[in-house]
């Protein structure tokens, strides 16, 4: 048992600061006075009716003052005891244990998961940070729309890994011998189509027979966006199930048809890895992430430990058990997902891109013990990768996606780069004779006790294209990071705006177009060069600080943002694909989402963004991972392209190719920056294309760009919308955005049992008595008004339970349990960051626009979430929460309750209005029940059970007046309607994002059926 002494000092505060109100009520409302020593004679103030009966001041005297303070002893010593309760619970253990069985394990497990986001909100709060300091913006609310993002993409990840693994599934047996079969099967989403044998059908289309057997690797390779994850997802159930695509043909997976078994029922038989694994963890160790299968099928915990353990050595990771999975690299991730995928010894494995963040070491571990489980353990293995060499060695058959169609036999290599019709590939060329655009000396980065760069020195040229080598860990981020935002009094010259593109690079995007992305980059840009040019006026007769114009390179004038001939941000991001801007496919790009870009597509987009305010020198950190060889040579060209322009190019990748493209590569180990002896010679420099290039010809380069179901998005962990169809399901799903609590909601209504609505309502309305028990206890016969309190009390818990017990099963599908989890995880946070803040409650806005994109269900679920969480992590826990819980619980639940809006701007007044009358209801029922122990006995405002109804409630009325009404609410409420004024729009299309299809929104599998037979 470990001892927690935050919640101890929470609760002494708590607690003093509760006798110190009672003491200011009693004096305030005439309530200090007694027969000893007058400390201060203050005057009696009666109050006009209808509060005539109230008596304000009045002398204060010391036994007074004393019986104030001793009659909130008994209250304040309730709150420490709660405060030690809950320096001893270990939360975490708690949770895990309540998430294993029990009517309440689905709210658990999304508290666990909760739990476990917490640290990880405020990494990605500083990640967001640094990233828009990249980009010259300011901090503020336009942070939280990336922030958003990246914590629903988040869920979208434990959503994903939570239903492979088995959460709420029924534990079907597999059949060993026939792992995969599929028979005329296509894949895909929007439209249906034909079967494989139609070849010019949407979707992918696998060989006419395709039989996967047991004890064999097999690899998927393709370009970006052929559909390779797509096509795992589809084998391990995600693709039909959670992401709203279809199956046409017979694909059956361990023995069961995979269109109607959803992947929880056969976690145990299919282990999957998806992409960016430490994204999709769900617990906050290491041991827990490998045994969350055992742990979620209630195996008992001692096997459960034993297992982990076993399977944690036979991957060679029991180093890592009791480390934190939040501070694993980019290999140590990878081995962790993959010991989690087989502790239940699967009959199949798909991992989808495991080598994509890992070095060259790291790759070759990862490579041997994919072939180890297939060829000794006798697993079928699937992986989809791009670096097909790496895996040829142990790869009993490789299967290539082309245009949308797999096929089966194609040797274990490379597929050849298109080429554009440009000309020969660029020399490296020596810079030295070019004007310096970057010199540093001694720069050393220390993150707490590591040193992550020791006294680096560096030189860059105007024109030059230096690459950073070095593996995972080495510090080859933390140097790039510290060049363009340096520390003060460090010792770096450069000639010119310094702009990096961090690893991280889907960070920089703030917009839900791609258009208002260049748009917003443009106007910054403009800015800048109108401050430049104030500036080159009054120091125009000055030389140059850093000697010669670059060699080969373009003068400021030519590629100044303000000057007529710049180029634009969507014209440049066009360029760098390789098309005119005028293309039609130009226009379809600037109107998706950034997020809906290929992962090439996305690299381009902020290379073009951070290049609008023509930076002399451009940094980039691993620009090419996760991308085929067509996708990095598209992001090759761009880069290569700068440096033509005079541009000093770094870039820093592990990858073996960066240096064919450098003139001059660098090395870093350990944090000691190093020349190479060599730079391979031009000869062996692969054919990479100038972005200024003409638009290349049909099946050029950009075609693996445009797929019919690009794979690469990051968006909740599901592949990218792929055009109109796919937008359509979900724009049906959303019920035209404005729907609120969804159709889904509604239309099943008639068709659930009416016991839960029952106890739902019977629930809600105890607890509204609860909260009401001051008006209502004149209604009980007065030898039982004693007993009033300590009912309301006792019952409000108890409603709580029977409310969450009875919402419990709305959570058992791991997306919106993963999605409860992470906005609890805000909720709680933002809640917290708030704590000492007069009213403001920005948790209100957060409760507003997820009950009205999620429903009143889970506006219900997330309002209790937030405040059990928030008041578990700052232990102040105690019986005012569970009326804490239901107020917010409400909020969230009536702002799912409104009606349907077809205008976006009259859909955000109705928000802000309900916003208005929620602040100020919320503080009424929470001044309520809570009235009479603030006050106590004794004075013009306390409650009087023999009085009548009238007289109490016109106390109580002028306490919330006074204490709350007049600046605590008001404040929450101003706050409540600047929040969804100013972010309600974008936050609302991001949870509609976010927000998993209805199956209603998919076709039939008889549908489907019927259309093949057609």
């Amino acid at each position: 048992m470990t001892l927690r002494l935050g919640p101890l000092r929470a609760a002494a505060v708590l607690a003093v600061g509760f006798v110190a109100a009672r003491v200011v009520y009693r004096v305030l409302f005439h309530g200090a006075d007694g027969s000893g020593a007058v400390l201060l004679p203050l005057p009696e103030v009666r109050l006009a009716p209808p509060f005539a009966h109230v008596v304000l001041l009045g002398p204060v005297t010391t036994d007074g003052l004393v019986d104030a303070a001793a009659s909130a002893l008994p209250i304040a010593l309730a709150i420490l005891a709660f405060g030690v309760l809950n320096a001893l619970v270990d939360l975490h253990r708690m949770f895990a244990r309540a998430s294993r069985r029990g009517p309440l394990r689905g709210i658990a497990r999304a508290l666990a998961i909760a739990w476990a986001t917490l640290p990880s909100l405020a990494d990605g709060a500083r990640a967001v940070r640094f990233a828009q300091r990249l980009r010259g913006e300011r901090g503020g609310v336009r942070l939280l729309l990336p922030l958003l993002q990246r914590t629903l993409e988040r869920a979208g990840h434990v959503a994903a890994a939570l239903e492979l693994r088995g959460f709420a599934g029924r534990g079907l047996d597999g059949d060993c011998l026939a792992p995969v079969e599929a028979h005329d099967v296509a894949v895909g989403f929007g439209a249906v189509g034909h079967g494989a044998r139609d070849a010019g059908g949407p979707g992918i289309h696998l060989p006419q027979v395709l039989t996967l057997e047991a004890g064999t690797l097999t690899l998927v390779s393709g370009a970006t966006g052929s559909g390779k994850s797509t096509l795992l997802r589809a084998i391990a159930g995600l693709h039909t199930h959670t992401d709203g695509g279809w199956i046409a043909g017979s694909l059956r997976v361990v023995g069961h048809d995979r269109a109607t078994v959803p992947p929880r029922d056969l976690a145990q038989r299919v282990g999957v890895v998806l992409q960016h694994p430490r994204e999709a963890f769900a617990t906050e160790r290491v041991r827990d992430e490998i045994g969350l299968a055992l742990e979620l099928r209630g195996v008992a915990r001692v096997i459960v430990e034993a297992r982990a353990a076993e399977v944690a050595d036979r991957v060679g990771i029991a180093r890592l058990l009791d480390r934190p999975t939040r501070g694993l690299s980019a290999g140590e991730a990878t081995l962790v997902a993959i010991a989690a995928a087989i502790v239940e010894h699967p009959i199949l494995l798909l991992v989808d891109e495991p080598l994509a963040d890992l070095d060259a070491d790291a790759r070759v571990r990862v490579a041997d013990l994919l072939g180890a489980l297939a060829h000794e353990a006798g697993m079928c293995v699937v992986v989809a990768e791009h670096r097909v060499t790496a895996l040829a060695a142990v790869a009993d058959e490789v299967l290539r996606i082309d245009g949308g169609t797999v096929y089966a036999g194609v040797a274990a290599s490379p597929a050849p780069l298109p080429r554009r019709d440009v000309p020969a590939p660029r020399a490296h060329r020596d810079r030295r004779a070019a004007a310096s655009a970057l010199r540093v000396r001694g720069l050393t980065v220390r993150h707490g006790a590591l040193t992550a760069v020791a006294g680096a020195d560096l030189d860059l040229r105007a024109g030059e294209f230096v690459a950073l080598t070095g593996p995972n860990g080495a510090g080859k981020s933390s140097l790039l990071a510290a060049l363009a935002l340096p520390a003060r009094g460090m010792d770096l010259d450069a000639s010119g705006r310094v702009a990096l593109v961090p690893d991280a690079s889907d960070d920089l995007f703030v917009y839900d177009t791609v258009a208002a992305e260049c748009a917003r980059a443009d106007s910054r840009a403009r800015r800048a060069s109108s401050r430049r040019r104030s500036l080159s006026a009054r120091s125009a007769d000055r030389a140059p600080a850093f000697g010669a114009p670059s060699e080969g390179g373009t003068t400021d004038t030519k590629r100044n943002p303000g000057d007529p001939e710049h180029v634009g941000t969507a014209a440049r991001f066009a360029g760098f694909l390789g098309l005119d801007p005028d293309d039609p496919e130009v226009a379809a790009r600037l109107a998706r989402h950034p997020l809906d870009l290929s992962a090439g597509e996305r690299r381009c987009l902020a290379l073009a963004i951070q290049l609008a305010t023509a930076p002399r020198v451009m940094l980039v950190d691993e620009p090419t991972r996760g991308l085929d060889p067509a996708a990095r040579s598209v992001v090759w060209a761009a880069l290569v392209s700068l440096a033509d322009e005079g541009t000093a190019v770094l870039v820093a990748s592990h990858e073996p190719e960066v240096a064919a493209h450098a003139d001059r590569t660098l090395e870093m180990r350990a944090g000691m920056l190093a020349a190479r002896d060599a730079t391979p010679p031009a000869a062996h420099v692969p054919a990479v294309t100038s972005a200024a290039a003409p638009a290349p010809a049909p099946g050029g380069a950009i075609q693996h760009e445009r797929a019919a179901d690009p794979e690469t998005s990051r968006h909740s962990g599901t592949p990218a919308v792929a055009g109109l169809a796919h937008a359509e399901l979900r724009r049906r799903d959303d019920g035209g955005a404005e729907t609120g609590s969804g159709r889904g909601d509604r239309s099943q209504a008639s068709r659930r049992p009416l016991l839960p609505i029952a106890a739902l309502v019977a629930a809600n309305l105890v607890a509204l008595g609860a909260f009401c028990w001051p008006l209502v206890a004149t209604a009980v016969p007065a030898q039982a008004h004693a007993a009033v309190p300590v009912a309301a009390l006792a019952l409000a818990p108890l409603a709580v339970l029977v409310v969450i017990a009875t919402l419990d099963g709305t959570v058992r599908s791991a997306h919106m349990l993963a999605l409860l989890g992470t906005l609890a995880a805000i909720g709680a946070a933002v809640r917290i960051a708030s704590t000492g803040v007069g009213g403001v409650e920005a948790v209100f806005v957060l409760l507003i626009l997820a009950g009205r994109a999620f429903g009143a269900r889970f506006g219900m679920l997330l309002g209790m979430a937030a405040i059990a969480l928030s008041t578990l992590v700052t232990g102040t826990f105690g019986p005012w929460t569970p009326f804490q819980m239901f107020a917010c619980a409400w909020v969230g639940a009536g702002a799912g309750l409104l009606p349907r809006l077809r205008s976006r701007a009259g859909e955000i007044a109705m928000l802000s209005v309900y916003g208005v009358v929620a602040s100020y209801v919320f503080g009424l029922i929470m001044n309520l029940w809570y009235w009479p122990f603030a006050v106590g006995f004794g004075t013009g405002i306390s409650y009087d059970g023999s009085a009548p109804l009238p007289v109490n409630l016109s106390s109580f009325l002028l306490y919330s007046l006074v204490t709350s009404t007049l600046s605590w609410d008001t404040l929450r409420a101003v706050t409540t309607v600047i929040g969804v004024v100013v972010i309600g729009r974008p936050v609302l299309a991001a949870f509609r994002r976010a927000k998993p299809l209805q199956p209603s929104a998919l076709p039939s599998r008889r549908s489907v059926r019927a259309h093949e037979n057609a």
